[in-house]
């Protein structure tokens, strides 16, 4: 995320940020800690807090693109197609539905699906320990928004590798 976005999201600027984090002392607390000091400000809360302790974190060094809070990485890939929700995931599910692996990583367990009024979800967990969530959204206009996210991976170049994979199944929708 760009500083002029955190900056419009949250209504202050970064070099106030910046100073709300050497107040409290940020450099000595761990994520957790200082996303809470950020919700009590009350400035920035819920998505946008935690948009903003992650933005910071990656201006520090702590954590780059990419990588979560506990040190692994994820990677992320969407795509909009027309549709309504359950034919979202009705297309995603056709597309992967043979599938035993993925980029020759094998499953762990069955996918599962589930749903709720503004969601359709479907996960999978991989052999290496990884786990793929597709989240299906609606967009409007008779769209929807199929979204990948591959969780728990080891490094960088194995979010790289997944991100650019995820892109090219999701071009098959």
């Amino acid at each position: 995320m760009r500083t002029e976005a955190i900056e419009k999201g949250t209504g202050r600027s970064w070099g106030d940020w910046l100073a709300f984090f050497d107040r409290i002392g940020a450099e000595r607390l761990d994520h957790a800690a200082i996303a809470r000091e950020v919700e009590a400000e009350g400035v920035a809360t819920g998505w946008w807090g935690q948009a903003v302790v992650i933005h910071w974190e990656q201006a520090t060094g702590r954590r780059v693109e990419g990588q979560v809070g506990d040190g692994k990485f994820a990677a992320n890939a969407s795509r909009t197609i027309p549709g309504d929700l359950d034919e979202g995931l009705e297309r995603w599910v056709a597309l992967v539905a043979e599938d035993g692996d993925f980029d020759g990583v094998p499953l762990d367990a069955e996918p599962s699906t589930s749903a709720s009024e503004k969601w359709r979800y479907w996960r999978c967990p991989l052999g290496d320990g990884s786990r793929i969530q597709v989240t299906v959204s609606a967009k409007g206009g008779g769209k929807v928004v199929v979204a990948v996210q591959h969780e728990r991976l080891e490094s960088i170049e194995a979010r790289e590798r997944w991100k650019a994979y995820w892109k090219a199944r999701l071009a098959s929708l």
